[in-house]
Formats: C-alpha cells, sequence, structure tokens
C-alpha cells in the first residue's frame, strides 16, 4: 500500500537514522526523541505508511508492522481494518474502504483533502486561507494554517504532534522537563506545566530526581519546520551542538550527528566533539562525560559550563584564565605556548587570543570564581558548590 516515493522516503530516513546516530528519523518526526517523552510501551504512528507503527521500549522505537488488511489507528493505538483506521500515510488510494461522500486529508499539509466517492478518489481541494482541514469533522475550520510553510517535497513532514500520538494520552516534552501535553480526540494538543517536573513513567506531576528529567536533551518534538529556499542549504541548531538543519527547498528538516559528534559551524560538517566548532551558545553537556565543559568561545576560551543530566549552566573564569576541559579548571593564560596549543586542538575555542582581554599583573596563588586556591600556573578546579537540590512542591496528576 506504500506509494514508491513515501518507501524511497522512508528507506532514506532509516540510512540517516543508522548513519548520524541512534536515532530513528522520518523527515522532521524524531521517533526517539518522542519515545522518550512517552510512557514505555506506548504506540507511536508513522507518517511514512500506515503499515507499521513504533513500539516505544525502554530502549528506544521498534518498528512493529500490521497484518495485511490492516493499518494503524491512532484512536485506538492499534492495528484495525483500513476502512476503519483514519489512516492515510503512503497509501496509493487514499479512499479505499469508504463509501459515499467523504473527505479525506492530504498528508503533509494542513489544509489540503481528497473527495472521495465510493472508495473512489474523485479530486483535491484546499480550505482557504488559515483555515485547516479536520479529518474528524472532515470539514475546513478556522485555525493557524500556513500553507507557506508546508513541506511540498517528497519529504515526509509532521505538522503536529498529535499526528502521531493517540489520543487520551498524556506526553512529556524534551525541551521543557515541567511540561506535559496531551491529544484530545479531534487531534488538538493541550498543553499546562507541573510545579517541579512532568514525571513520564508514571504520569504524575512529581520531583526532577533519577532520570525523571533525561528526556530534556534540547531535541524538539517535530512539528512543522522551519521554512527555507536553497535546496542543500545547512544551519546548525542552536541549542543542540551534534545537531542541524537541511533545506529540501521548502523548509528545514532536523538531523543528527554521530554519538560523540558536534556541527562544526564552520565546515558544515559532523566532526568529533573535541576538535567540532559548534554555533555558539549551543549546550556543550551534550556527550560530555566530565562535570565542566568548554562553551563556545573564540575570544578568550573563559567561559565554560556546570553541567547536571545534561543541563549547563555558564561560568566564566576570572581575567587572564581560560578554561582547560581536560584539567577540569581554570588555567592562566601567562604560559602563552600551552594556551595555544590548548586552542588549536579544542574547537570550543578556535580563534581565542591571550590578549583578547584586560591583562593584570598576577604575583601569586589565584582562586578561580567559586573554586580552591592554587599555587601560580597550576590549574583552578571549577565550583564543587553549585549542585542544585531537588525542588520540593505537591504532587499531582494531569489525570486529576
Amino acid at each position: 500500500m506504500t506509494t514508491g516515493k513515501f518507501l524511497s522516503a522512508a528507506i532514506l530516513c532509516l540510512v540517516l537514522g543508522t548513519a548520524l546516530g541512534d536515532d530513528v528519523l522520518e523527515g522532521n518526526y524524531n521517533v526517539t526523541a518522542f519515545c522518550t517523552a512517552v510512557k514505555t510501551g506506548t504506540n507511536l504512528g508513522s507518517i511514512v505508511s500506515c503499515d507499521y507503527y513504533y513500539v516505544c521500549t525502554s530502549t528506544g522505537p521498534v518498528k512493529t508492522s500490521c497484518t495485511s488488511g490492516y493499518a494503524f489507528s491512532l484512536a485506538t493505538g492499534s492495528c484495525t481494518p483500513v476502512g476503519q483506521a483514519n489512516c492515510y500515510y503512503g497509501l496509493e488510494n487514499p479512499c479505499l474502504g469508504k463509501t459515499g461522500q467523504s473527505w479525506v486529508p492530504v498528508t503533509g499539509t494542513c489544509n489540503q483533502y481528497y473527495y472521495c466517492l465510493d472508495g473512489v478518489n474523485k479530486g483535491q481541494g484546499s480550505c482557504k486561507g488559515t483555515q485547516s482541514f479536520d479529518k474528524i469533522s472532515q470539514q475546513c475550520v478556522y485555525g493557524n494554517c500556513n500553507p507557506a510553510l508546508v513541506d511540498s517535497s517528497d519529504e515526509p513532514s509532521l505538522q503536529s504532534v498529535c499526528e502521531v500520538v493517540p489520543a487520551g494520552k498524556y506526553f512529556g516534552d524534551t525541551i521543557n522537563c515541567q511540561k506535559w501535553n496531551y491529544c484530545q480526540a479531534d487531534g488538538t494538543l493541550q498543553t499546562s506545566d507541573c510545579t517541579t517536573a512532568y514525571d513520564v513513567q508514571n504520569n504524575v506531576c512529581g520531583f526532577d530526581t533519577g532520570n525523571v528529567c533525561s528526556r530534556v536533551t534540547e531535541t524538539e518534538l517535530g512539528t512543522a519546520s522551519l521554512e527555507c529556499t536553497t535546496k542543500g542549504a545547512m544551519k546548525p541548531n542552536d541549542n543542540v551542538c551534534g545537531s542541524y538543519y537541511v533545506c529540501n527547498g521548502n523548509s528545514l528538516v532536523s538531523y543528527d550527528c554521530a554519538y560523540g559528534y558536534y556541527f562544526d559551524d564552520t565546515k558544515n560538517d559532523c566532526l568529533p566533539r573535541k576538535t567540532a566548532t559548534p554555533v555558539t551558545g549551543c549546550n556543550r553537556c551534550q556527550f560530555a562525560t566530565t562535570t565542566w565543559v568548554n562553551a563556545v568561545n573564540s575570544t578568550s576560551c573563559g567561559t565554560y559550563y556546570y553541567c547536571n543530566n545534561g543541563k549547563a549552566t555558564l561560568q566564566t573564569c576570572q581575567e587572564d584564565y581560560y578554561f582547560n576541559e581536560a584539567q577540569q579548571g581554570c588555567v592562566p593564560t601567562a604560559n602563552e605556548s600551552a594556551f595555544n596549543t590548548y586552542v588549536s586542538s579544542n574547537g570550543a575555542c578556535a580563534g581565542a587570543t591571550v590578549n583578547s582581554s584586560p591583562t593584570e599583573a598576577n604575583g601569586g596563588s589565584t582562586t578561580a570564581e567559586g573554586g580552591a586556591t592554587t599555587a601560580e600556573g597550576g590549574a583552578t578546579p571549577a565550583p564543587t558548590t553549585e549542585t542544585p537540590e531537588p525542588t520540593t512542591g505537591t504532587t499531582k496528576n494531569p489525570n486529576a
């Protein structure tokens, strides 16, 4: 039942998912990221084909096929007869199984539909202005659809998170640990925030303890991607060092580098974390194995992050010091040769110079902000007293 172009897109996405890391991708739909935001055991839909779905396990999504004559239904979260599934991805005939007059959506768009008559596709139309096509009521409804941002290429495109998450299920967010989401029966997304953190596995508002917020990786739950015009153009992800975007001629599609690699903003390529120069401001705690890491700083190499469960808190070395990730501390720039060697082999500091900030004479031992005092020429340990404490609050259930 899957058309050739969507089958090709599926193969491309699976290849990219393997080559660029462990993430399973379907266009701008990051299945792996979604699985971290839902309870283990949840079934997620595909935007390539109705013939299969993904089971979210503790180790990631597992692709599972429906039997012949069945398709995945978001309403039930399982495989149902094709004519009852209300799923249209990759179908050669989206009107299959329909009786009488009906209207079904054109997948990958927010405002287009097919007119069906007794199971036969009789034509295609579009809703006016910013109206959206609602597949439940089979009507054009008022909304914020922007056809200019809809991907018209062969690349599958997710327009709403409720296209893949079954109705009636609460799920979290990969940007904000406090946020919870809920897809209503009509496909409308409802969101709100917990006081502290949303616990996906227990479906409660709880505390930021253990692995509760480990899903927060700055990898967005893919929705309609950004508009662009130059096919093949690449753009870094401003928040995630190991991700980037590629323009398909209409919109920017998100991809991930392999594990341990960052997207180098100067070379438009994925390079090993240590040597890559990612975009300034992205979170270098990603793939880090130490508590403190360099921030991207091409001026002085004097800023760094404190990493806690993937979250980054920006810190600054005192004047005439730079941050040395290997030594886990702020080191004097007085040894210019050592400074230059570090800068040349650590992409986060590419371009930094000793004379980039005012210099003061230093006659003895020094103390980095919040750190311990060491003898001149030694490394000043980064702060060790800033570990955030768990936040307390009233636990509540979103179902309440």
